[in-house]
């Protein structure tokens, strides 16, 4: 097969397009991959049985009868759109090789509709059905530039959805997708234009731009999470020591408060701290400080000297 390949010119563009996908299965890049056999279709003009090679070499069994399938499904008929008249199929996409004469126009003539038919089956496996969920998971890094995030999700787009994310009636889908999955700061800014709907696609990659550029470096903003932490915990330490003044303050309050009513109602001769005494009211004991009577009168003076008279006794 090797040297068949080397013999029509196909193995250096062969072994360019394995070095290219080695990485990246056929399955996870169809678009790419689809892109580089329509090109090579045009560029070296390959027979019938130099098709059959490629698809060989490229896909898997599935694959190809996938590709096979959705190119038989696009032959066109005589009036220009697709057929599923057996025969007319057999004609222009003949599974087995066909006995074309290459240096006939007729031959020559065959071969070039096989090409465009197997190229239009290769988009048509490429295309899987839409899943919009996997269009939104593309978000865009940290740090990655707002143009190569929009390229990626347009990519997704065409992985994903059979829609094609430049034509007109895509751009609005693309353009939310663009704002909704931005970073957060970039999301922010773009939300906040005036005239949203009024933006393109290039206005609003402008705009993210300028925000994507004004951003701090990473030694900045560590620089700022720590002064904003050692804020918060000077804040809160302030905080701290204001509710210990308050809580300490309210103590010795009451403790003050305590100690007076001590002072004035256990005090017998009448002194509160500081040594003055108290002036009595007209009736009040100046023994037990009650009211109704005098001390000549007081029943408890009266207790006290008749224990002073049986101790003496």
């Amino acid at each position: 097969m090797i040297s068949f390949l080397y013999s029509t010119g196909l193995f250096p563009l062969l072994i360019y397009i394995i070095g290219k996908l080695t990485t990246l299965p056929s399955q996870e890049n169809p678009s790419g991959l689809t892109g580089l056999l329509e090109s090579l279709m045009f560029s070296h003009q390959p027979t019938w049985d130099d098709c059959q090679q490629l698809l060989q070499v490229l896909f898997t069994t599935e694959e190809r009868e996938r590709i096979l399938m959705e190119a038989r499904k696009n032959v066109l008929g005589e009036d220009g759109t697709p057929t599923a008249l057996p025969n007319l199929v057999d004609e222009a996409f003949p599974l087995n090789r066909p006995n074309w004469d290459y240096n006939t126009a007729e031959g020559r003539g065959r071969l070039l509709v096989y090409r465009r038919t197997l190229v239009a089956g290769l988009r048509g496996a490429a295309r899987r059905p839409t899943n919009l969920a996997k269009v939104r998971e593309v978000l865009q890094g940290q740090t990655e530039p707002p143009s190569v995030f929009l390229e990626r999700l347009m990519e997704a787009y065409r992985r994903y959805t059979p829609f094609d994310p430049l034509s007109e009636g895509q751009k609005a889908a693309v353009a939310m997708a663009f704002i909704g999955q931005s970073a957060p700061d970039i999301k922010k800014k773009l939300q906040r234009l005036e005239g949203l709907q009024d933006h393109t696609l290039q206005d609003l990659v402008k705009e993210a731009e300028k925000v994507y550029h004004k951003r701090e470096t990473e030694e900045e903003r560590q620089e700022r999470e720590k002064k904003e932490m050692e804020e918060r915990e000077n804040r809160r330490d302030r905080r701290q020591e204001r509710n210990l003044s308050k809580i300490l303050a309210a103590v010795v309050n009451d403790r003050q408060s305590e100690k007076g009513k001590t002072g004035l109602l256990g005090n017998r001769a009448g002194k509160p701290p500081g040594g003055r005494k108290i002036p009595l009211e007209k009736d009040q004991c100046a023994y037990c400080k009650e009211k109704g009577h005098w001390a000549r009168d007081c029943p408890k003076n009266r207790e006290r000297s008749k224990v002073l008279t049986l101790e003496d006794d």
